[in-house]
């Protein structure tokens, strides 16, 4: 069975917005095309007035005279203005509404103008020039597409052919002639049409992803605050420390430590890099860090090895099928002891340095979560001792993984150079912060993948 679509795709949603956001411009516009029409048909009638007032004879019989060729025309074309303006005015239209009110205006001015009009006109009439004009001005005032423009001036020019077949008496050639090139009376509305019908799509577009673009940003911030609540807090009392330091290559990224104290006052740290950057890794931390609490709320006497197992488990169900895979490492201490036990599932190999300075690798000793099944996967946890004056440097691929100004990798012999620099006969606390300045001075620009150092000593 298919899965069904969540969402809409991104065009879809600034097409679906566009239209909305056009909708509203074409319903104000046919509200002033209609207001101006109407003024400006009741200026013609003034004018009609006016010229009957000043012509020789009497006032009333001028106007008789002109009535019907005259005066009646702009009258019954005010009322039709008048009527979409109270449409328009009283209405919530959807833009198709407004289309249809803009096209039924236009085509009843187009039958007063070449059907009725022609009927009492003592002169030839121009077809082009009305034309030209009906479809101009139309256009002038609604926002239309090239299409809806072309829809309303293929009816101007069948009204004008037929007018022209009524009243002109015109030869059979002169229609066909007329038929052909009628239409390219509506060519500057079609262009002032396209014109501003692509500026509106640019425009609006632009506004429309710099507006998500803002808002996403804004969610990214308070998701990046629900993300980092899943840390745990520094340890800097007791007899053991433990700092870090975390710098996403993104807003939310794929590196996470966890911290779990037993009923035994035993510290267990998990250390997980996720495959991939960003939203979809930050994703992965959150489900992790849920099946981590149920591990740990079930049996808190897991050694390494058996939290990296599950995890492998885990991720065979739920994640690898998504191809999403991760390396961690896992270590545990017992303040009753001078053991640290830890496991390695392909994670870069951290750092154990003792009091006299030396510094031993914990390399890995298992392949990275998701990639063997459950049956055939092996995690030994392997002990190591960890004396006071001692600490672990724990870290992801980010550090090791980082560029300078000639593309060379700091790797793994790179970064232990710097912390036996940084660490070597010192007894210093936040060891991490000085760690990631100095990845940070070697790296050249912003980092290239989440970088995440852990530092846990014993004092």
């Amino acid at each position: 069975m298919a899965k069904p679509s969540v969402t809409s795709s991104f065009d879809e949603e600034i097409t679906a917005a566009s239209e909305q956001k056009r909708s509203e411009w074409m319903h104000r516009r046919l509200v002033l095309y209609c207001l101006v029409s109407i003024v400006m048909f009741g200026l013609e009638i003034v004018v009609r007035l006016l010229m009957a007032l000043f012509r020789s004879g009497s006032f009333w019989a001028n106007c008789l005279e002109c009535a019907t060729r005259d005066l009646l025309p702009p009258v019954v074309a005010i009322v039709i203005f008048y009527a979409g303006y109270k449409r328009a005015k009283n209405r919530t239209l959807e833009r198709l509404d407004v289309i249809h009110y803009s096209f039924c205006m236009i085509f009843l001015l187009g039958v007063m103008g070449f059907l009725v009009r022609p009927f009492f006109a003592t002169s030839p009439m121009w077809y082009y020039d009305r034309v030209l004009m009906f479809h101009l001005v139309g256009a002038l005032f609604m926002p239309w597409t090239v299409r809806e423009a072309f829809k309303i001036l293929l009816a101007l020019c069948g009204l004008a052919l037929i007018s022209e077949f009524i009243y002109a008496e015109g030869m059979f050639r002169q229609l066909i002639f007329d038929a052909f090139f009628l239409p390219t009376m509506g060519a500057p509305g079609l262009l002032l049409c396209w014109f501003r019908h692509s500026r509106f799509q640019h425009k609006f577009t632009l506004q429309h992803v710099l507006g998500r673009y803002g808002q996403l940003q804004r969610e990214l911030e308070q998701a990046r605050k629900v993300h980092e609540m899943l840390f745990p807090n520094e340890i800097t009392e007791g007899p053991f420390q433990l700092r870090y330091r975390y710098e996403p290559m993104q807003q939310l990224g794929g590196d996470y430590i966890y911290v779990r104290r037993d009923a035994a006052e035993r510290l267990s740290i998990v250390v997980i890099d996720v495959t991939g950057h960003g939203i979809t890794a930050a994703l992965t931390v959150n489900r992790i860090h849920g099946e981590l609490d149920r591990l740990f709320g079930e049996d808190d006497d897991r050694r390494p090895g058996d939290v990296l197992k599950s995890l492998n488990r885990y991720f065979c169900v739920s994640m690898a099928r998504h191809g999403v895979y991760a390396t961690a490492v896992a270590v545990r201490i017992d303040q009753q002891g001078d053991q640290l036990e830890w496991a390695n599932a392909g994670h870069p190999p951290p750092f154990m340095l003792d009091a006299q300075g030396p510094c031993s690798p914990l390399d890995s000793n298992a392949v990275m979560l998701g990639v063997l099944e459950d049956e055939n996967y092996e995690c030994p946890t392997e002990v190591q001792t960890f004396v006071d004056g001692a600490r672990v440097v724990l870290y992801t691929d980010g550090v090791i993984e980082a560029h300078d100004d000639r593309d060379e990798m700091l790797g793994v012999e790179g970064f232990q150079r710097v912390l036996r620099d940084r660490t070597a006969g010192k007894e210093r606390d936040d060891v991490s912060a000085d760690l990631l300045r100095e990845v940070q001075r070697f790296r050249k620009g912003p980092a290239e993948d989440d970088v995440l150092i852990v530092e846990l000593s014993r004092r």
